[in-house]
């Protein structure tokens, strides 16, 4: 199961990170933020973001450690960064406000739930 939503949210923000580039979309290939479907607040260095979140939730879904390692750990920073977009939403060069607040603190807490909740088949001996 756990390989399933590394593989899930691999293919989500992979397909995320590359729709944010697309111009016709409202996406943007600078860093002055642009405004993905007139819904998601994205620039370049979200976009990269996030596909570096989807190529690495693809990579992990290899194996259920893996798998289990990354719904931990960015499960975590999707929370994180959800927090900082509600205190600051525009922090730095990556905007974090909007709908990208509820969607990062969602995908987050879903990915920490299966991440943490998940145990790992191991071998017998």
């Amino acid at each position: 199961m756990i390989k399933r939503v590394a593989m899930t949210f691999g293919v989500i923000y992979l397909a995320a990170g590359i729709l944010g580039m697309l111009p016709f979309l409202g996406g943007t290939f600078g860093m002055t933020p642009a405004n993905l479907l007139n819904v998601f607040s994205i620039n370049l260095l979200h976009n990269l973001v996030h596909v570096g979140l989807g190529i690495g939730g693809l990579a992990a879904a290899s194996s259920e450690g893996n798998s289990r390692q990354y719904a931990q750990v960015v499960g975590i920073a999707l929370m994180i960064l959800g927090v900082i977009g509600i205190s600051d939403p525009v922090h730095g060069v990556l905007p974090l406000g909007g709908v990208d607040i509820a969607l990062h603190l969602l995908s987050g807490a879903v990915l920490a739930y299966f991440g943490f909740t998940t145990s790992v088949a191991r071998p017998m001996a």
